[in-house]
């Protein structure tokens, strides 16, 4: 029997099992390129990303490890901002969280749950990491950058988040209980600030069939250390993400170009909750690291 392991990560959990799959791919290393151009956070293809190595990482689906589908990043650095590239196949562009639904019978709008795309890259913050994310024995944050399309894209910005596991009762904590054999606390928390978006009230009148329930706004603070832009070509997603090395912030992760980062990606396409996919674990190795 196959025991599989879970992290909720805002509406996405990474999971991984303690055999199969993830041994399959292992190791997995990422490399970071040093460059003196530095791309625009665009969601376009450049020239600045031909000094990129791309890195094929096949991703599953968190139940059941079943329907393979790959990641393509890249990953290029500067002294201090770390940039990345993810690509992949999406036949539907949802970029739209749960908008208002114009119901002609009742004149007025719903709000059913629809899902937009996301992606998630998570490193660890502190304490004893480990892939196995649900755990009796191990306590750890981690630092999530997680980009929603529906929701902070169009303004260029990706929700700067921290996750907290504990055997121990945790402030916002989610109380999952192991079959008996123990419980395990997760919080899953944005860094401090002020996001870029915000759910907007029901109109009270007619403005189309179908309106986006959130606004954007420029954000503040620590949630606001990822930068971040999506765009889909009627086949797949194009990200880009930008963040310094080490922002100064308490809830970041430092990352370090003179040594190994562990780290691990999911995708949601048109999914919600349980239905997503995750990676292995990842090292992102940075090379190329004297300037030219």
């Amino acid at each position: 029997m196959r025991i599989f392991f879970v992290l909720f990560i805002g509406s996405i959990s990474f999971l991984y099992a303690d055999c199969g799959w993830c041994e399959e791919t292992s190791p997995l290393i990422w490399e970071s390129s040093y460059t003196k151009t530095t791309p625009t956070i665009d969601g376009k293809m450049e020239k600045a990303w031909e000094q990129a190595k791309p890195f094929a990482v096949v991703v599953r689906e968190a139940m059941g490890g079943d329907n393979p589908a790959e990641v393509v990043l890249r990953a290029l650095h500067t002294d201090d901002t770390l940039y990345v590239m993810a690509q992949w196949y999406d036949a539907t562009k949802s970029d739209m969280r749960d908008p208002y639904i114009w119901n002609a019978d009742k004149k007025e709008y719903e709000r059913p749950s629809k899902p937009d795309d996301q992606f998630a890259l998570e490193f660890p913050l502190s304490g004893n990491f480990d892939i196995r994310m649900i755990t009796l024995t191990h306590e750890y944050s981690a630092d999530v950058w997680h980009w929603k399309a529906g929701r902070g894209n169009p303004v260029g910005w990706v929700d700067d988040k921290r996750h907290i596991i504990s055997q121990k009762p945790v402030q916002g904590g989610v109380e999952y209980s192991m079959g008996g054999h123990g419980i395990v606390y997760i919080a899953r928390l944005m860094d401090e600030g002020t996001s870029s978006y915000f759910l907007k009230p029901k109109p009270a009148s007619f403005e189309g069939h179908v309106v986006d329930s959130f606004e954007q706004r420029q954000p503040a603070g620590s949630v606001a250390d990822v930068r971040g832009k999506g765009t889909h070509d009627g086949k797949g997603w194009t990200l880009e993400m930008s963040r310094k090395l080490n922002t100064g912030h308490n809830d970041d992760a430092v990352i370090d170009p003179n040594k190994d980062n562990v780290c691990a990606i999911a995708v949601l396409n048109d999914e919600l909750y349980w239905d997503h996919s995750t990676s292995a674990e990842i090292t992102l190795r940075f090379v190329n690291n004297m300037k030219k």
